[in-house]
């Protein structure tokens, strides 16, 4: 657990919440890895002439030999209501201090979503991953960092990949301990593991070890940690290409049966959606949640919302989230559409991939509730629900059309699977 991580602690401000800034900016002191003689002159000085200092106790302890005559206080908790803090406090000059880099997973990212950069002085300093990798001497540039910070563990199944690297933020809950017998039971026993403890303290111990060493381990770990991983699987595990075997999927049947967008139509139906970043997408009919799930792998930083009125199917779309590690970007919505969707923020893409026979009124609500230049995606397996997207096509010369008939060869008896035809089409809300 790392002290400059805020990620899954801090609520993320609601629109409500925004405050208005009124008088000098808040200056945000990055205070490093328990290093304070590596503060800036500028950070020094800004400590110094503060009116009021807000930061944890151990940040105060830090700063402590640097003469100042300002009000200390400690962060509030619950966090958010740090808020009322600085609201009381406005127009005095106030320092905000945090551990490693502030705006690297820390309280400067709060602070733009509060009151934006633009009443923001930021004072920069070293991160802890920074520090971790130079502690072993490893390049950083392709490393992926996981926050499990307040966050499932199963966060980790999206970055188990063959040889990545990466860093991950631990917690109480979520510890190296935990961390390593999550890798093992999910076959990744292989890998290597670095214990980063109380980096840039008198205390920091920085050690390479196996997995399995790293779950005997008996002696204690230092509150402030995090892991470096380097991933090696003891066997083929889920690859991070696009294309997800269809058995890998929950679908309450045999793998690769049930309720599933198949991995062939999923392929074309995800190319037609196009994930892009920071777009919002709905997937109405969501089924066991296989075009959501890859969707939010494709695309870390969009957000999809799979709704789906199935209790036993919103079940299996829980069972595979977590399976895929996409908690952050994918959000269940358990109920009918339409209705479920009216608090939903508006998309930019929707998929519709059932419709509980009402495929008509379902495409005319999606077609009102996308924002301009949004896609609509649709699939239709029988004649009538093709005639419908004909339909609904038609008038749109700019409209793609595809129809697919896939044939399969079962690996566990060498026969021939034929699929459903199915129809996938796609039209743009601005197209004539």
């Amino acid at each position: 657990m790392v002290s400059e991580l805020f990620t899954g602690i801090f609520a993320k401000p609601m629109k409500s919440d925004l405050l208005i800034w009124q008088g000098e900016p808040i200056a945000v002191v990055s205070l490093g890895c328990g290093r304070s003689s590596a503060l800036s002159q500028p950070a020094i000085d800004t400590i110094a002439n503060a009116e009021i200092i807000i930061g944890a106790p151990h940040h105060l302890e830090e700063v402590a030999h640097i003469h100042s005559s300002a009000l200390k206080l400690t962060y509030p908790s619950p966090f958010s209501l740090l808020r009322e803090t600085l609201e009381i406090h406005m127009g005095k000059s106030i320092a905000v201090l945090a551990s490693g880099d502030a705006l690297f997973y820390g309280v400067g990212s709060w602070l733009n979503r509060l009151v934006g950069n633009q009443n923001l002085v930021s004072l920069g300093n070293v991160s802890s991953i920074q520090t971790a990798f130079h502690a072993v001497a490893l390049p950083w540039q392709s490393a992926t960092v996981v926050s499990l910070h307040g966050r499932p563990l199963s966060t980790l199944n999206r970055h188990l990949t063959e040889n990545a690297m990466l860093a991950v933020f631990t917690d109480g809950t979520n510890t190296p301990a935990k961390i390593g017998a999550f890798l093992q039971n999910r076959g990744y026993g292989a890998s290597t593991v670095w214990l980063c403890e109380a980096l840039g303290d008198e205390h920091e111990a920085v050690t390479r070890m196996t997995v399995g060493e790293l779950v005997d381990r008996t002696c204690p770990v230092h509150d402030l940690n995090l892991l470096l991983v380097l991933v090696k699987a003891d066997s083929v595990r889920i690859s991070l290409f696009p294309g997800i075997p269809d058995h890998q999927f929950e679908t309450g049947a045999a793998p690769g049966y049930g309720m599933i967008t198949k991995r062939e139509v999923r392929l074309t139906v995800l190319s037609m959606m196009q994930p892009q970043y920071g777009e919002v997408a709905w997937d109405i009919g969501a089924g066991c949640g296989s075009v959501s799930v890859e969707w939010a792998r494709w695309n870390e930083r969009g957000n999809i919302f799979a709704i789906e009125s199935n209790p036993e199917r919103c079940e299996l779309i829980q069972k595979n989230i977590e399976k895929f590690g996409v908690h952050a970007n994918v959000d269940l919505i358990c109920g009918h559409a339409p209705d479920a969707c009216r608090d939903l923020p508006q998309p930019d893409v929707i998929f519709i991939g059932g419709s509980d026979g009402a495929l008509s009124d379902m495409l005319a609500f999606a077609w009102r509730m996308l924002r301009p230049g949004g896609k609509l995606v649709a699939t239709a397996v029988t004649d009538k629900s093709r005639e419908i997207l004909s339909s609904f096509c038609r008038e749109d010369i700019d409209a793609e059309v595809v129809s697919m008939r896939v044939e399969k060869r079962l690996p566990e008896t060498l026969d021939s699977r034929e699929l459903k035809p199915v129809t996938i089409v796609r039209r743009t809300c601005n197209s004539v």
